[in-house]
């Protein structure tokens, strides 16, 4: 039988973590995370004084990966790194840690990081489900049937589209697109840009949403992105960047690159 678990742990959860801090050269950088009960681990910074460093953060994220791929569960994922000698990238898990339990992950952020910014809301669907507990898979129940996910134009289109890469520190982390003859439109995170291409997405779904009920066309709503200041956690998408695809495959091929100057 074929496993339907992700290769990857996902980066975000709505329920409960345990957590070990990560010290280097002596002092808290962030936190190793991982969901008890969901194949879900991170690590997330102390941004006083880890903000600006992005490579303890990809080095966490190849350990994760790693132990991902070799079959441990999230929590596994974390205890393992206890008492390993200190890296100088990574840090160090000191000896005799003990996983610490919170109450969610945006707990988490604001006690490594309670001077801001939010840690966001991350994806609608979470552990298999809604915001509001409904599962994605409706064999496990339907969940409150008042709930709905926001209001926004089709995710999905045959049509060609006009797209906006979506640049965070000059890094292409996405795409927002709209569809050329039909009413379609969405963000496409880069795979290459991991969970920083993931979190961005949250507020342009917004904005989309915003111009949705506006009753905007969804290339005139592309052409209004273009307005917004760079924000810090989701970018900026410049005028002046517009570009064509023949269809949303060809741009999901382009999201794919490696590199692209697109």
């Amino acid at each position: 039988m074929t496993s339907s678990t992700p290769p990857g742990y996902h980066h975000w959860t709505r329920r409960p973590v345990v957590y070990l801090p990560v010290h280097r050269r002596g002092e808290v950088i962030g936190c190793v995370w991982a969901s008890p009960d969901q194949h879900a681990a991170g690590f997330e910074r102390r941004l006083a004084v880890a903000g600006d460093d992005l490579d303890c953060l990809i080095a966490w994220e190849a350990r994760l990966n790693e132990s991902a791929a070799a079959g441990l569960t999230a929590r596994a994922a974390i205890e393992r790194w206890i008492g390993a000698p200190e890296d100088a990238v990574a840090g160090t898990v000191p000896a005799q840690s003990s996983p610490v339990e919170s109450p969610s992950l945006a707990w988490l952020w604001e006690q490594l990081n309670p001077d801001g910014p939010p840690l966001g809301e991350g994806p609608l669907i979470q552990d298999g489900t809604y915001p509001d507990g409904t599962p994605v898979d409706r064999e496990q129940g339907w969940g409150p049937l008042v709930s709905a996910p926001l209001e926004n134009y089709a995710s999905e289109t045959d049509a060609p589209v006009r797209y906006l890469p979506v640049r965070l520190d000059s890094v292409v982390v996405g795409y927002v697109w709209a569809a050329v003859t039909d009413d379609a439109a969405g963000y496409l995170p880069r795979p290459a840009a991991g969970r920083t291409g993931e979190i961005a997405a949250g507020l342009w779904w917004m904005r989309l949403s915003d111009a949705h009920r506006a009753g905007q066309p969804a290339t005139e709503a592309l052409r209004r992105l273009t307005a917004f200041a760079e924000d810090r956690l989701s970018g900026v998408a410049g005028p002046g960047d517009e570009d064509l695809a023949q269809g949303l495959a060809e741009l999901r091929r382009i999201a794919d690159a490696p590199r692209t100057g697109r």
